[in-house]
């Protein structure tokens, strides 16, 4: 477990502690074979179970891989794989076209490709924060304005964006991810309004921690006797505490659950805008909403920070 998964449990424990799946969403029963689903960020985690769940169900399902060779899909039934990097728009419009030529429509979008960029705001170069942004909020965004002229031609469909709680609350040492996150969400609730005229729904769903190898990368800008090393190596190593690290992986849900998560927001007759995957992630973002001022939320932090310098000190003596 990484010091930025093991920060986001603790954090979840702060405020409560039990997860339940959330599976009370009031669906339809629509033929959802008739449904295009096009999801990005599918070569494993997320991504790779909801397409495969999602074509299990009968969804016609256009899964999208930054690399060719980062996985084997000769076993994967029923799921159309294409190559699509959401950097580059010229990739974006080819398999877009080609999903339209053969299919006609585009009923679905699950904004999904993403990934995490940890260290603290001073590790980040310009560079590592232009690349995330780059992928997890303009990624998103152009992938909204290349399928939406067909959506709106057919007066429907559905974009669902994979946020994160940490687009609802600031994580120290995921300050930059937490940014992007908070940005797509802004930007969804905006879009949700603009689509109303052509009855195009905008979901967020905001997945609490998932046990799946989410991508993470660190900041590569050096400071001179960087003051931060120490509490992110600690954080990185604590989870090798057994009874710590069992503690917290039992608020994980897989990545199948949040596979069906999303197949029932897809069949939901009338979706809701955000949406969080458990019980435990509704709580806290709820509560974090209602802390205006924001006070509470920093309250908290303090107690967890001051608790981890206590136990960096303790393990010296």
């Amino acid at each position: 477990m990484n010091f930025l998964k093991r920060f986001i449990l603790i954090v979840l424990l702060i405020f409560t502690s039990k997860t339940i799946t959330l599976n009370a969403i009031a669906v339809s029963k629509l033929d959802l074979n008739n449904k295009v689903v096009l999801i990005t960020g599918a070569s494993r985690g997320i991504g790779l179970a909801t397409a495969k769940y999602l074509a299990n169900k009968g969804f016609r399902v256009y899964a999208t891989v930054r690399d060719a060779n980062s996985l084997d899909t000769s076993k994967i039934k029923n799921v159309h794989f294409e190559i699509l990097d959401v950097t580059d728009l010229q990739s974006i419009k080819k398999t877009i076209h080609k999903i339209m030529i053969k299919e006609g429509s585009i009923d679905v979008l699950i904004n999904n490709a993403g990934f995490a960029l940890g260290g603290s705001l001073e590790n980040l170069s310009m560079e590592d924060i232009q690349e995330q942004m780059d992928v997890n909020l303009f990624g998103a965004i152009r992938m909204c304005q290349e399928v939406l002229p067909h959506m709106r031609r057919q007066k429907s469909g559905h974009i669902i964006n994979i946020s994160s709680e940490q687009g609802v609350y600031g994580l120290p040492y995921g300050s930059m991810y937490s940014a992007s996150k908070a940005a797509l969400e802004a930007m969804s609730e905006a879009l949700s309004i603009e689509l109303l005229p052509w009855r195009i729904d905008v979901s967020i769903v905001e997945p609490g921690p998932v046990s799946t190898d989410f991508s993470l990368k660190m900041g590569t800008r050096e400071i001179e006797n960087d003051p931060y090393k120490k509490i992110c190596d600690y954080m990185e190593s604590s989870h090798k505490q057994k009874n710590d690290r069992e503690k917290l992986e039992s608020h994980y849900q897989s990545a199948e659950d949040i596979a069906k998560f999303l197949c029932d927001v897809i069949d939901a007759q009338e979706p809701q805008l955000r949406y969080q995957t458990n019980r435990l992630s509704k709580g806290i973002v709820s509560m974090k909403l209602n802390d205006v001022s924001g006070e509470d939320y920093l309250r908290k932090m303090k107690t967890m920070i001051e608790d981890f310098q206590k136990r960096l000190i303790d393990t010296k003596k």
